[in-house]
């Protein structure tokens, strides 16, 4: 037997007339010769309706709590090495247990409460018929519980008011860190503000989440989320954690909350759930308990078409435990479809391979292995449940689970009371034996366990002194989905199990395996239904009509480089400058084929392939647009020249590199200033949103070719290419009058005055609208016409 020192003690309460005794300002009780610290063990063992509650592991939790006081009392150290210096008794403090079940009732836990702490009485009544466990020892020295933070607020009031220290290693409300009220309570967990924040991790990311590429990578980037919580301390707390670290990690995440008593009949069930459809939202978690009412909130979710849609997806607080698992569902019931793929985020009391951790669940198994430790542990369970019927704990305790794993809270409980113990042994052991016999101090005893810390059973145990909150970068959590268990499933009944999918530690999710959806598969379901998006798009008669324009100018342009080549022997054309024309022909070809790219965007092509576009369309345009209106200007400008001096009776000579060089000179600066562009500044495709609706959901884009410096690059080559088309233009009004025969420049005048007229009119059309060239195609006839009219 594992537990002998427990049941030796059990043995001597139960012998005629035990010497009991205790003083004021002391929690330790004298039983016989033995110093006693009594730990009371304030814990649900049964729900409102008298049926055993073991959901979130307390009937393991009294094993963990029987078992480290048994290490305490033996100086066992092969889960927490320091109580290895407590061996051969030398603390001289026993430790026993005892246990009340508060039915999830605050009315039942704070009569117990007030019971228990009543020290002018040594003993309870426990009920028993058989004699154990009939009396129970008074005062406490430590008590432990209780599990919602409903009930533990009261009842931490009343024993900090009376003197003793309560540690509660499930309750996580914030509003328990308030000393001025709960002045001696405790706890092994991290509160709700320390739960909140690996949610929000998960499910956001957010800003100040921490971890590596990773882990940031497997993020599920939600940032709408409905919240669904009991109205009582514990769900109010929570849900308001929840919006807090929202704010502080995820500023543009939207949290709507929703409270709802678990106590609600069906009408208000659905309400609720009615009101959260309205949200539209895809992610809800659950702040629920007991386990029928979680039925009744996911049945009426099924039935509004926000749970079991393959679609939204329902995680749940601790407080869901493991009600889903080894259940039977129909197949294609409203429980099967809600709780497939769903999951439970909960502070986790270790993971194997934690040496404490494993050694803690080796011990639990060892105790469930032998029938003399089952007996007692048995014997210390409450007889009777609210109702005042006798419980049916072989429910539990005759399963073929029961202690082969250690639940939710056993760990935490475990290290509860070693921290208990081990802040009492320093106590008596460093007392000045000068100064008096020992006393245990409630006040003193609290400070000496806030001020503890030990490598535990669910990881590093360290207080916040002020709080007495534990510190949740100590702990681990966990996310656990429910998925089909193949195992024990048939073709018409579903029985889910649990899986470990994500680890929270050290401020960062670690992925373990992938986390199946609703829909079955691990793909991330959207946050927000798919809505119609007016997205803008170039219609494809529009664009038809712009690519049939551009193959025209394609046509014109080889056309009339074809027709240059096959006259360029005749007269006219010799005197309007081959060389010229062809240039001209280039640069009309380069323009016309920025519609091209102009006519590609996203419903055509990928993002990417838009991207590309966008750079391409001012290469084209202003080298085509320089090319052209610089022979413009030089073949009128050397014209204008030649006949000048022919004027003023001066022979003069212009060769090619004197006509060549302002032409090269202004496309390089076109070039240069387009390469900088591409360079540093590369024009992209954007999604620019116009219109969205109340969720923010985008309901009109369109996509923009944008650089985040393009102004200062279009000024540039705008400056340049019009400062010549101008050039150009005087150029061509001064040469108006020379001989028809040796030159058109009345006609490269009206040509240049037309597509001036166009880019006056059409710059501001452009910033208004969207850049539209096909009106290029108009150079080309008119420069060409009276070429074309002369030699035919």
């Amino acid at each position: 037997m594992k537990l002998w020192t427990l049941a030796e003690i059990s043995s001597e309460l139960a012998a005629a007339a035990p010497q009991i005794s205790s003083t004021p300002d002391n929690n330790l009780v004298t039983l016989n010769d033995k110093s006693l610290c009594h730990l009371p063990y304030v814990f649900p063992f049964t729900d409102p309706s008298g049926s055993p509650f073991n959901s979130i592991g307390t009937y393991e939790g009294l094993a963990a709590i029987a078992l480290a006081a048994q290490h305490l009392n033996t100086g066992d150290g092969s889960i927490v090495p320091e109580v290895a210096a407590l061996a051969g008794n030398q603390c001289g403090v026993q430790f026993s247990v005892a246990a009340f079940d508060t039915a999830l009732s605050e009315s039942i836990a704070v009569d117990q409460i007030i019971q228990i702490t009543d020290r002018n009485s040594q003993f309870v009544s426990g009920g028993a018929d058989d004699g154990n466990n009939d009396m129970l020892l008074r005062p406490p020295c430590v008590i432990l519980g209780a599990a919602r933070s409903a009930v533990t607020m009261p009842t931490s009031i009343i024993s900090g008011l009376r003197g003793f220290p309560q540690i509660s290693p499930i309750s996580t409300s914030p509003a328990l860190d308030d000393k001025s009220q709960y002045k001696y309570f405790a706890r092994t967990i991290p509160n709700d503000d320390g739960t909140s924040v690996p949610l929000i991790a998960r499910l956001n990311g957010g800003t100040n989440s921490g971890g590596n590429d990773e882990s940031k990578s497997s993020l599920w980037g939600v940032n709408f989320l409905a919240v669904m919580y009991v109205d009582d301390a514990y769900g109010n707390a929570f849900a308001q954690g929840i919006q807090v670290a929202a704010q502080e990690m995820a500023p543009g995440m939207q949290v709507q909350t929703y409270s709802i008593s678990n106590n609600a009949d069906d009408a208000q069930i659905e309400r609720v759930i009615a009101s959260m459809a309205e949200s539209e939202f895809m992610y809800f978690f659950g702040i629920l308990y007991p386990d029928a009412f979680v039925d009744k909130v996911m049945t009426a979710a099924v039935n509004a078409g926000i749970a079991g849609t393959g679609k939204h997806t329902w995680l749940f607080s601790d407080s869901v435990g493991s009600g889903i698992i080894g259940r039977n569902f129909t197949v294609g019931s409203p429980l099967e479809l809600a709780y497939r793929g769903t999951g439970v985020l909960s502070a986790r009391g270790g993971i194997p391979g934690i040496k404490a951790f494993d050694a803690l669940v080796e011990g639990l198994r060892e105790l469930g292995e032998s029938e003399e430790d089952k007996e007692y542990l048995n014997s210390l369970l409450p007889k009777y449940n609210a109702l005042g019927e006798v419980t049916n704990h072989a429910d539990v305790t005759e399963s073929d689970s029961y202690l082969m794993n250690p639940g939710l809270v056993a760990p935490f409980l475990y290290d509860a009371v070693i921290s208990t113990g081990l802040a009492a042994c320093n106590l008596k052991m460093n007392h000045n034996a000068t100064a008096g016999s020992f006393a245990l101090n409630g006040g003193d005893h609290y400070n000496a366990i806030v001020n503890s810390t030990f490598e535990g059973s669910s990881g590093t145990i360290l207080f916040n002194s002020e709080t007495g909150t534990r510190n949740p970068k100590s702990a681990l959590f966990s996310l656990v989905n429910f998925v089909d268990d193949p195992d024990a499933s048939t073709s018409t009944v579903v029985q889910f199990k649990s899986q470990e999918t994500d680890l929270f530690e050290s401020g960062a999710w670690r992925s373990l395996k992938p986390f199946v959806f609703n829909s079955g598969n691990t793909i991330v379901p959207a946050d927000l239904p798919e809505t119609d998006v007016d997205r803008n798009y170039i219609p494809t008669g529009l664009r038809a009509v712009g690519l049939t324009l551009c193959g025209l100018i394609i046509i014109l342009s080889i056309g009339f480089t074809v027709w240059t080549k096959k006259k360029e022997k005749k007269y006219v054309v010799r005197a309007a400058q081959p060389i010229f024309l062809y240039i001209i022909t280039i640069g009309t070809l380069l323009m016309g084929c920025a519609i091209i790219p102009l006519s590609l965007d996203p419903g055509v092509v990928s993002i990417e392939g838009a991207s590309r576009a966008c750079v391409s369309i001012p290469w084209l345009l202003s080298c085509g647009f320089s090319m052209t209106f610089s022979a413009l200007f030089t073949k009128t400008h050397r014209i204008l020249t030649i006949m000048r001096n022919a004027a003023a009776f001066k022979r003069v000579k212009v060769t090619p590199l004197d006509v060549a060089k302002p032409m090269v000179f202004l496309l390089l600066i076109n070039i240069i200033t387009l390469a900088v562009w591409t360079a540093i500044d590369p024009v992209i495709s954007k999604t620019i949103v116009l219109e969205t609706n109340r969720l923010g959901q985008a309901t009109e884009t369109e996509n923009r070719c944008q650089s985040d410096h393009r102004g200062i690059f279009l000024a540039v080559l705008g400056i340049t290419n019009i400062g010549a088309l101008l050039v150009a233009f005087i150029e061509a009004y001064l040469a108006r009058n020379i001989a028809v025969e040796l030159s058109e420049s009345a006609y490269i005048m009206k040509a240049i005055g037309i597509i001036l007229l166009v880019c006056l009119m059409g710059i501001p059309v452009s910033i208004i609208a969207s850049d539209n060239v096909s009106t290029k195609c108009c150079d080309l006839p008119v420069q060409y016409l009276p070429v074309y009219h002369r030699t035919n």
